[in-house]
């Protein structure tokens, strides 16, 4: 299923943290509150961002992580998507562009949810393109076992 929205940056709170390391593209954090409002996407969603851009190049990189609540395509629901894009010389490179959907982050009729998307701007504004698909939840695991196999 696709669904597409368009949003817009209610807020940005720069994290207070300065990095010390001097390069080319310097590093930015920041907290983001954004809202969704359709036409398939609605809702809000709090941001952790975390970024590197060159100023006088207008070139960088960005990647962040989304908590989303709110509804897409009908369904009301919570859950997690991370995302990122490049810019070279104030150009957006396509092929870096990525968003996942946070495995089994999904709550209420967005449990289950998974897939991938991207997210975009242009003189029209922000927008987000998710294509989705649902399980059915039967191959669940033990989660603290799971988490277990990533512990050195």
């Amino acid at each position: 299923m696709r669904a597409n929205g368009s949003f817009k940056i209610e807020s940005w709170d720069p994290n207070g943290r300065e990095v010390d390391v001097d390069t080319g593209a310097p590093l930015v954090g920041a907290f983001i509150v954004r809202t969704f409002d359709g036409p398939d996407i609605t809702g809000r969603s709090q941001v952790l961002f975390t970024g590197a851009f060159n100023e006088e190049t207008g070139s960088g990189t960005y990647v962040a992580i989304d908590a989303f609540e709110g509804e897409i395509l009908g369904r009301r629901g919570t859950l997690n998507f991370w995302h990122t894009s490049s810019v070279r010389r104030g150009a957006f490179i396509g092929e870096d562009a990525a968003l996942r959907i946070v495995p089994d982050s999904g709550t209420g009729a967005l449990a289950g949810a998974r897939g991938s998307g991207v997210i975009h701007g242009d003189d029209e504004g922000e927008r987000i393109e998710l294509d989705l698909e649902f399980d059915d939840g039967d191959d669940i695991v033990d989660g603290e076992a799971a988490a277990g196999r990533l512990e050195p």
